[in-house]
């Protein structure tokens, strides 16, 4: 187990630095700079070069990335070069936000996915199979974008039962808690129907049958618990794609969390800000895949061989 764990963090390591390089670089070479987000339109040009020295932009960009690595070292995370407002202070806001969505949609993808995929294996073949199977085909099919539209359209536009964006009082967290679940509660049916199907099949479930343990038993004590292994594996790539998708739909609604943050710092070219988020989003993702991959392994001995 150990040189599984050294061989999975060196990994993540590697991937984090190439991902530091490639935000850096990325934002530098982009057209534009923060003097347009700082700046009057109508400033000088010998204002606009003050300031990109006084930022150190007029340096190589190799340079750059050596600061910015010797202020990540002190712990400088910087500064806001639009708001003026530390990192710190963004990350508490803004991380707060993000954090309430996601586990809003968390416990959506999984108290809708986990029941209905039981449900759906254990009716294998009826109204209430093909119902469920339809509803998963649906949702995995919808881009979330054009979902949030219509959920606007219908329950703000509308109905007028729900806001259609806003933060940070419940009503305003339904909407983009239901779109950023969706997807995910989709493919977390199909995942524990498929994984269900497969152990009922094996012939323990037909051993515990003969023994006279109740259909009940069998499929939700026995199989159930059987058929999450593969939704471990799931759930490290679930977060990534909360992460991505949050982008997405915090702006839609204009929910105000990391997401939304990071699409407005790159659009407005907030170099700190940007920078730190960009990589924090990585690094969760990241961590997320390799806590998968641990717990993966420890369930099944035979990953840590391969």
């Amino acid at each position: 187990m150990g040189s599984y764990l050294v061989r999975r963090g060196l990994r993540t390591a590697i991937v984090l630095v190439v991902a530091s390089i490639a935000v850096f670089y990325g934002l530098r070479i982009a057209p534009g700079d923060p003097t347009g987000g700082v700046l009057s339109p109508t400033a000088l040009e010998e204002v606009r070069a003050a300031y990109r020295q006084r930022l150190g932009l007029d340096q190589p960009i190799w340079v750059q990335y050596g600061v910015y690595l010797q202020n990540l070292a002190r712990g400088d995370f910087g500064t806001s070069l639009i708001t003026g407002k530390t990192i710190q202070e963004l990350l508490g806001f803004y991380g707060r936000n993000s954090l309430v969505l996601g586990l809003a949609a968390t416990v959506l993808i999984y108290g809708i996915g986990l029941p209905l995929g039981a449900l759906a294996a254990a009716k294998r073949n009826t109204p209430i199979d093909q119902a469920i199977t339809g509803f998963s085909i649906a949702g995995m099919g919808m881009p979330n974008f054009w979902l949030a539209l219509l959920l606007i359209f219908l329950f703000a536009s509308k109905l007028h039962w729900l806001p259609s964006g806003g933060c940070c009082a419940p009503d305003q967290l339904i909407l983009p808690a239901v779109v950023l679940a969706a997807e995910g509660a989709a493919v977390t049916i199909r995942m524990t129907r498929s994984s269900m199907l497969e152990q009922l099949g094996a012939d323990y479930v037909r051993t515990h049958r003969a023994k006279g343990l109740s259909e009940t038993a069998v499929v939700y004590g026995r199989v159930f618990r059987n058929a999450l292994n593969p939704l471990i594996s799931l759930a490290g790539l679930r977060l990534g794609w909360l992460v991505g998708y949050a982008l997405i739909v915090e702006t839609i609604f204009q929910w105000p969390g990391l997401g939304y943050l990071l699409v407005d710092s790159i659009l407005r070219r907030d170099y700190p800000v940007a920078q730190f988020f960009s990589l924090l989003l990585v690094t969760v993702v990241v961590a997320a895949n390799l806590l998968a991959d641990v717990a993966y392994g420890m369930a099944d001995p035979r990953i840590r061989h391969a």
